[in-house]
């Protein structure tokens, strides 16, 4: 402990003895850094600040006539904040953004990599997320451009904002269209199978005279039933005429001839032997039904599968057509671009003081090496002819 307050009380003896030493090197450096803060050029810095969304993505879920109906994931996911983070450094912005401000001759390189260089490094991106961790949600993000000039500051940032929305406008419509490209598609497909469809079971209702095939064969068997019993009550009239008139009775005669009409009209029906001027004819054999029906049922289920494609497709074409025709980047400025009026730099304090505690440093390492320098000298000569040969060979360094 004893001589530890001794080191120190030498250290401060040393700095006591060499106060206008230090005081004069304080000063110097404290006074080129002054001059230094008032020559530094000076920047000024633009910034805007804005929140990416969901862009324009319409939404049929909350329903109205489209709810209820499938829903095809056919949306294109419009761009992310995390993205749009990426796409701000995008070179093709860049160089748009060199090439419209002439920023070679600005930064005073024809290279365009160290152009690229120059500019990036005076963009300045940051965001804010959910609960300041940085895996959480991105809530806003903030570009700024640094420049001397406070109007070419703002101009170059304003017009770089403008190229990253236009730019992530043409992701999101590509992305869009992509999906509503697919659906209409698909949709003009289906319309064209729905009239093949439609067309084949018209055709077919035509040549057979088919509308309804369950409520045609109803009315058949109906007709079937009541030419049968037709049939039967007129055995019952023969039988009891036969018994009462005689077998020649005209009456008879008339009763077997009606008898042998409803019957041919009865085997119509049955076996399909039918003439243009029979009131049956519009009725089908039985023995045909069966095929007929098959096939109706056939057609008309290809004509209603086409329908419920259609009822899935149009929708759905109808709200990818919406987000195509609305398409936008999804940027909302919350913090408008604005030409700055007072400069960003040089931090003049900042400057002066850094100075300051430079120079005080400098000035007790040199007095401390000094005095070590004294020392060695009176007390080491080795050890000081050593330090002197250090210090001649950095002075013949080549």
């Amino acid at each position: 402990m004893p001589s530890q307050k001794i080191d120190l009380l030498d250290f401060a003896t040393i700095l006591a003895k060499r106060k206008k030493t230090i005081l004069s090197i304080v000063l110097i450096l404290t006074i080129v850094g002054f001059i230094l803060a008032f020559i530094w050029p000076k920047a000024y810095k633009s910034e805007v600040s804005f929140i990416v969304t969901d862009g324009n993505a319409v939404n049929f879920s909350s329903g109205g006539i489209l709810s209820g109906l499938a829903n095809l994931s056919v949306n294109g996911a419009n761009i992310t904040a995390d993205q749009a983070l990426v796409l701000i450094r995008n070179k093709e912005i860049q160089d748009n953004v060199i090439e419209e401000f002439d920023l070679k001759k600005v930064f005073g390189t024809e290279i365009p990599e160290g152009v690229r260089k120059k500019l990036d490094d005076r963009i300045t991106v940051s965001e804010k997320r959910e609960g300041g961790l940085g895996f959480n949600q991105i809530i806003s993000i903030s570009i700024s451009y640094t420049d001397e000039e406070p109007q070419r500051a703002y101009d170059i940032l304003q017009f770089y904002y403008n190229l990253l929305e236009e730019k992530i406008e043409d992701l999101n419509r590509k992305n869009v269209e992509d999906g509503y490209l697919l659906l209409q598609n698909r949709l003009v497909q289906n319309e064209k199978e729905l009239q093949i469809a439609e067309d084949s079971l018209v055709s077919f209702q035509t040549r057979y005279g088919i509308l309804e095939v369950e409520e045609q064969a109803k009315a058949q068997v109906q007709a079937i039933a009541n030419l049968r019993a037709e049939i039967v009550k007129l055995e019952v009239e023969i039988g009891y005429a036969e018994e009462i008139l005689g077998e020649n009775s005209s009456k008879i005669s008339d009763l077997k001839f009606q008898k042998a009409e409803v019957e041919k009209k009865y085997n119509q029906l049955i076996n399909g032997n039918s003439s243009l001027e029979d009131p049956y004819d519009s009725f089908l054999s039985v023995k045909e039904l069966p095929e007929l029906f098959i096939e109706y049922l056939r057609r008309y289920r290809e004509v209603v599968v086409q329908e419920e494609i259609y009822k899935v497709l149009y929708p759905q074409y109808e709200q990818q057509k919406l987000n195509f025709e609305e398409v936008n980047s999804g940027l909302r400025v919350i913090d408008p671009a604005l030409v700055p009026t007072y400069k960003d730099s040089p931090k003049r304090a900042y400057i002066i003081i850094a100075a300051f505690l430079c120079g005080l440093f400098f000035s007790v390492i040199i007095v401390l090496l000094a005095e070590w320098r004294k020392s060695s000298k009176e007390n080491n000569p080795e050890e000081y002819h050593r330090f002197k040969e250090l210090i001649d060979s950095l002075k013949s360094w080549k």
